[in-house]
């Protein structure tokens, strides 16, 4: 009987577990979906501070610092900050095999919490230099009207680039984040993979990926996909209209 009592208490303590990661998945979901409203309501939510990096404020703070975690943002340090924290995340990109670049294409993030909630997120003012912030701002907006699959842990989003804007392209891209991890062409459109892992003392397991589609003739930017721990967020660019046109139409 001792073995199958230890057996069945084993298999209990799974079922809790499993139970408890569907209950925190649950509650993640939730508030992502809370964030994603907000999104839609940009304004009444979210301030961007007049800084040179580009920072953003939440006026209402949804997320918490398990969901960070949980999204893949795990901080390489935590430093006190105001009444809260501030976590300094970092992602070390994996290059191509046999490549050596002489500038170093780390991804940060800096993510600042009070009371466990995230209440400003900054990142660095040298990925700008590549990419507008106005083109950002309208990326997290167009989260705000994203379609979500969760069942395929899918979110799809449309976003326009500002009239005045050019589209980012395959120049741009390679500014900021270097050479791909991996490219390849699919339906005769150019497709650049990048691969990162948590600069941590202990290895990721599963690296975050980060793709780029571009339009075979201009080599402008047509889809942007990021590969998170659970889930994937597809953004579709196209290019806004001037004033005037909108205005004719």
């Amino acid at each position: 009987m001792r073995p199958i009592a230890q057996f069945c208490k084993r298999y209990v303590r799974l079922l809790l577990l499993a139970a408890a990661a569907v209950t925190l998945s649950g509650c993640v979901y939730l508030r992502l979906l809370e964030l994603k409203k907000q999104f839609a309501h940009f304004e009444q939510n979210f301030v961007v501070q007049p800084t040179e990096d580009f920072t953003l404020h939440c006026l209402h703070p949804v997320l918490t610092s398990s969901d960070l975690r949980w999204l893949g943002a795990e901080p390489k340090t935590i430093t006190p900050w105001n009444n809260g924290e501030e976590w300094k995340i970092r992602w070390i990109k994996i290059p191509a095999p046999n490549t050596n670049e002489a500038f170093v294409y780390d991804m940060e993030f800096i993510a600042r919490l009070v009371d466990g909630r995230l209440v400003e997120a900054s990142i660095p003012k040298r990925y700008f230099a590549y990419f507008s912030k106005e083109l950002f701002v309208n990326l997290l907006r167009s989260t705000g009207s994203a379609k979500v699959d969760r069942g395929d842990h899918q979110t799809e989003a449309q976003t326009e680039t500002p009239a005045e804007t050019a589209l980012p392209n395959i120049k741009t891209i390679k500014g900021m984040l270097g050479g791909p991890t991996q490219q390849s062409t699919k339906a005769g459109q150019t497709v650049y993979l990048y691969r990162y892992r948590l600069d941590l003392a202990e290895p990721e397991s599963k690296p975050a990926e980060v793709t780029f589609i571009f339009d075979p003739a201009s080599g402008d930017l047509r889809r942007l996909m990021a590969h998170l721990p659970h889930g994937t967020l597809n953004y579709d660019f196209a290019k806004a209209l001037p004033e005037n046109k909108k205005a004719a139409r």
